[in-house]
């Protein structure tokens, strides 16, 4: 009997590698769909918070049952947009991975049929550079704010800045000035912070990457890779 394993062909190789950017692709648009529908859920949240807030002020005329209403209403919100952005943010992060192994996928189209090459608009290579050249984007600080978590961080952090004032308002009977004072301040912090957890989860990922085929530096062959 034959022990020697079964080798494949260029031709199934192709056909595999066709399948997986077909499943990878179909993959990405789950992750975009997601992200659309946690962020629609979020911001649906917020917009009819707001209007009932609205109401409630109207009818109350500012006074306890408006703090009440609010005090209860906007830590609700934050948690919801806390949750909301860590899993948009998680799955922009699988949507990265996703693009990269298409990528990486599209440089074995390459080293079968050179001659394509010069077809292939969309990066042959598997790193963050060749992500970012797909997305006609450059690596920026403002790059986070185009994101989707980085709009929720935006929102969330508004919500955030809302509450303390509302606190130092109604709560602790400061001045408005303080309380709207106050809020700038939290609202910036809030901001910072999700940045920076967004910061430091994009970097974890990033670095447990290995590219073969990096924009700059020396290319690895598969034979090489696989040991």
């Amino acid at each position: 009997m034959n022990s020697q394993p079964h080798r494949a062909t260029q031709e199934q190789i192709l056909q595999f590698m066709t399948t997986e950017h077909f499943t990878l692709q179909t993959a990405r648009a789950a992750t975009v769909a997601e992200a659309n529908g946690r962020s629609t859920l979020y911001l649906g949240s917020v917009s009819s918070a707001v209007v009932a807030l609205a109401f409630i002020g109207q009818v109350s005329g500012m006074s306890g049952p408006f703090f009440l209403f609010g005090i209860v209403l906007f830590p609700s919100l934050f948690f919801l947009g806390v949750v909301t952005f860590a899993r948009v943010h998680q799955t922009g992060l699988e949507d990265m991975i996703h693009a990269l192994e298409i990528s990486r996928i599209r440089h074995y189209y390459v080293e079968v049929a050179p001659e394509a090459a010069p077809y292939f608009l969309h990066s042959t290579h598997d790193d963050v550079a060749g992500f970012f050249h797909d997305m006609g984007a450059a690596p920026s600080w403002f790059q986070y704010f185009l994101t989707t978590s980085g709009s929720v961080a935006v929102i969330n952090s508004v919500i955030a800045g809302v509450f303390a004032g509302m606190l130092a308002r109604f709560a602790l009977e400061m001045p408005a000035y303080f309380g709207a004072g106050l809020g700038i301040a939290v609202f910036s912090a809030s901001v910072i912070a999700h940045g920076r957890y967004q910061s430091i989860r994009s970097m974890k990922v990033v670095n447990r990457l290995q590219p073969l085929f990096p924009r700059s530096g020396p290319v690895v062959d598969r034979e090489s890779a696989r040991r």
